[in-house]
């Protein structure tokens, strides 16, 4: 727990994001089942998540290195992957834990794979179904705890990607090594295509021929081929909280310039020139907790397409709309998924801890709106998921 008094920032200053976990992750599991070595060169620093992933790939046998600036993945010889030695800890990230379930599921040994009491308390029945359709055996126990083994047999399967698109990225990065040829049947409007659009396009780029289009798609394995060197953007979903950094004092930490990756472009310019109207965050759901303070603190509107965020690292948005009436703004959740929020609002300290739910995003939101009017923040922590020194760096500009 934190206190955070009311502060100024100061201009002046660009405002650093840590590398995208979300390329990251994908690149270091595709190029653990190569033959090769790549050097991954990213500004920033490494996330929790970027972390976790890192470490479960080792326990699966791979060689990764972590430097300044860099992780370079070595060749694993053919070891990989192999049993592990110990359960999997993927710590808070449901990303890490889809891939590595679809990767232990290329095995006969049995892997176990836990997390933090966030991730053991979310659902996960769209990949450990695929999974099962596949001939692998998932099991979850009490604790929310995961047994997957393998090895997949060719099959069929039905994904509902209304709930993510993850567990279909999962399947397309493991494809190499569990060698099976799947055919998916995709049920569901596709949320977050954006996320599965770069899993194809990484995958594409080391060899794969698999396409993603219509409602039936085909994965096949394809031997794993990796450049020399590659860079990855930074995590440019968090600008949204820079940028309500940037509006609640009227300084400037450089928002305009830090996004540089497509994945959430769009909703991050509409942010940039708009306070009020509709946003739709379909492709983008991550974006929804700072979104919503920067349109209660600005003209008011209504967001939709996230409703599936309710499977988040929180039900996020349940604790969105917690989150605003502790600081003093109103936000109404439908039960389809829509958020109306008046415009026009000013944030107050609140009268009680403000909790964070053990979700990011809610946190370096709360911490934002702390900066302005004040707020003791209870379980802070979450924030090095993805930005372990936003705290710091937050306090490094505040007099």
């Amino acid at each position: 727990m934190i206190e955070i008094p009311p502060c100024r920032l100061s201009s002046g200053r660009q405002w650093v994001l840590p590398a995208s976990k979300s390329h990251l992750i994908r690149w270091i599991a595709l190029a653990s089942q190569s033959r090769g070595a790549i050097r991954i060169n990213h500004v920033g620093e490494l996330g929790e998540d970027s972390i976790n992933m890192i470490r479960g790939l080792k326990f699966l046998g791979a060689e990764i290195q972590i430097s300044d600036g860099t992780v370079g993945v070595s060749a694993s010889n053919g070891t990989f992957p192999r049993s592990p030695s110990d359960q999997i800890d993927i710590g808070n990230s449901g990303t890490g834990c889809r891939f590595m379930m679809a990767l232990a599921s290329s095995m006969g040994s049995i892997s176990g794979i836990t997390g933090d009491i966030s991730l053991r308390s979310r659902p996960f029945e769209v990949i450990t179904g695929a999974l099962g359709d596949l001939g692998c055996s998932v099991s979850r126990g009490e604790d929310g705890d995961f047994m997957v083994s393998g090895p997949a047999v060719h099959g069929k399967v039905a994904l509902d990607l209304s709930k993510g698109s993850q567990p279909l990225s999962a399947l397309l990065i493991a494809a190499p090594s569990l060698g099976v040829d799947i055919e998916v049947e995709i049920q569901g409007e596709v949320v977050s295509q954006r996320y599965l659009e770069l899993t194809y396009g990484i995958c594409k780029s080391t060899g794969s021929q698999n396409e993603f289009s219509g409602h039936n798609v085909r994965i096949a394995p394809w031997d794993v081929i990796i450049p020399e060197e590659v860079t990855v953007p930074s995590e440019s979903s968090l600008t949204p909280v820079i940028m309500l950094l940037e509006r609640l004092h009227g300084v400037d930490l450089g928002s305009g310039n830090l996004v540089d990756s497509d994945l959430v472009a769009p909703e991050v310019n509409w942010l940039q020139s708009n306070d009020f109207g509709l946003l739709d965050l379909t492709a983008a759901s991550d974006l929804v907790t700072p979104a919503a303070v920067l349109l209660a603190i600005g003209g008011g509107g209504t967001i939709v397409g996230v409703g599936h965020t309710q499977r988040k690292e929180s039900k996020r948005l349940s604790t969105t709309e917690k989150l605003l009436f502790d600081f003093g703004l109103k936000a109404h959740v439908r039960a389809e998924g829509v958020i109306d929020i008046p415009g026009g609002q000013s944030p107050k300290r609140p009268e009680w801890d403000v909790k964070t739910y053990s979700d990011h995003r809610v946190a370096m939101t709360a911490m934002a709106l702390a900066s302005l009017v004040g707020a003791t923040i209870e379980g802070e922590g979450c924030i090095g998921a993805t930005h372990p020194s936003f705290h710091q760096m937050l306090m490094a500009i505040s007099s």
